[in-house]
């Protein structure tokens, strides 16, 4: 697999390609872009047969190890990777130790481990545990195993023992995939931490630059622990970090930015250089009942929120597309009332709706940077977005959620509030309620 770059402008956001993919030779992934997050090596709430219709070329897959581990015993015996046991064999994909995007029970430290938060438990893992799982997940790309769960205000004693840790973590890492025959097409990907302390942080970026002959990219980490605080950061001090560790990084790296952000973070990020993103925000808001609806056209503003909590009553009898001009199939084909329907029903289908609808329009906030780097109008493009996202306010009642705020929204969103039926893939292009086709 190799990283290279296709554009560069005269500040640090540039379009990308990835390409060499052994198993998928005529493949080209450009960033910068965002990887489709999975929760048990699945796309979530999407059958392979509907993803196939939301995207109908190779996409790359975001497979954290702490919500897949369960499958290493069938992904064994089948000896073909996460891929192909999940039943998603023509697309690409990473893998991370951590689904960062989730609050997990602090501390559980031992010494050159870090605790893996399961479906079935707490999972210690070493670094070399953890390359023996690469060999069985077979990855296009890998990110190194580091102890990167730590927020921006940690204590210096957390944020030395993260620091010891990941980079002895990272040696094992690289020895490893040197000696390995199984991961010889892979690409290693080298985490930086110790975000919060400039000093230590650039101890970090030290030691994973030792590797730079070895490494195809490097990951921040320690930005973010998910949680309400760290959520709330302001977005120059976030924006300040990515320059930071962007200025010191060989710009024929590959950048990765793991956590869950929302779109003016992720346009501030694609200026400071950052080419990779987990995918993970799309997930958010269509567990939590909401729709992406930015404005991409610069030269029109929209009276629309850039956000729709299709929970709220407001939508009972909105029959327009949930986002006028969207290409994705929910929109063409169903409106905001029914997906209100759906989800004051308990109905899964409402996840599926919203999912393909989420994932199609973030793909297209990603199009739409490319095509402005390209052009050399990304500064208007990133004013654009970001002046949406600042002034956007969820609606303080939302069907009996009250108050609800963007940091209440969590990867399982309101799953333990709504206990949804069952629902067919036909039901996706041919609803009908009370003998009326929506």
């Amino acid at each position: 697999m190799r990283f290279s770059i296709k554009h560069a402008t005269l500040g640090s956001e540039r379009i990308g390609t990835l390409t060499g993919f052994v198993k998928s030779p005529g493949t080209v992934i450009e960033t910068p872009t965002a990887a489709l997050f999975t929760q048990g090596g699945s796309v979530l709430h999407l059958t392979a047969e509907v993803l196939a219709k939301v995207f109908s070329t190779p996409q790359l897959l975001w497979v954290p190890v702490s919500n897949s581990l369960q499958l290493e015993p069938g992904m064994k015996a089948q000896g073909e990777g996460v891929a192909k046991f999940t039943g998603l064999p023509e697309h690409l994909t990473c893998v991370s130790a951590h689904n960062m995007s989730e609050v997990t029970p602090s501390g559980h430290f031992e010494l050159d481990k870090v605790p893996l938060w399961t479906k079935n438990g707490k999972k210690m893992v070493n670094a070399d545990r953890y390359m023996d799982l690469m060999e069985v997940y077979k990855p296009e790309i890998i990110l190194a195993i580091a102890d990167g769960r730590t927020a921006l205000n940690e204590g210096y004693k957390r944020i030395m023992k993260s620091l010891d840790r990941s980079c002895n973590m990272l040696d094992t890492c690289v020895y490893r995939y040197k000696a390995s025959k199984q991961l010889r097409h892979s690409g290693l990907i080298g985490v930086v931490v110790a975000t919060g302390m400039p000093k230590k942080l650039n101890e970090s970026i030290e030691h994973v630059l030792k590797y730079k002959d070895d490494l195809t990219g490097v990951a921040l980490a320690g930005v973010t622990d998910a949680t309400d605080e760290s959520d709330k950061l302001a977005l120059e001090k976030i924006e300040s970090i990515f320059k930071t560790v962007s200025d010191k990084l060989p710009k024929d790296l590959l950048r990765v930015i793991e956590g869950c952000w929302n779109p003016a973070v992720i346009v501030a990020a694609i200026e400071q250089g950052w080419d990779l993103f987990d995918g993970s925000y799309p997930t958010k808001l269509s567990n939590a009942g909401h729709a992406l609806a930015l404005n991409f056209d610069t030269n029109r503003q929209s009276a629309e929120p850039c956000l729709l909590d299709l929970n709220d009553a407001r939508y009972t009898e909105d029959f327009t597309p949930v986002l006028e001009g969207c290409e994705c199939l929910t929109c063409k084909k169903h409106t905001r009332a029914y997906v209100r329907h759906l989800l004051n029903t308990r109905e899964m289908l409402s996840s599926v709706l919203l999912s393909i609808h989420n994932l199609h329009h973030f793909d297209q906030l990603f199009v739409h940077a490319r095509q402005h780097i390209a052009a050399n109008t990304f500064q208007i493009y990133k004013a654009h977005i970001t002046k949406q996202y600042e002034t956007y306010k969820l609606p303080q009642t939302t069907n009996g959620l009250t108050d609800l705020k963007e940091s209440d929204i969590k990867m399982n969103g309101t799953a333990n509030i709504k206990k949804r039926l069952s629902v067919s893939d036909d039901e996706i292009t041919s609803p009908v309620v009370n003998g009326s086709v929506y």
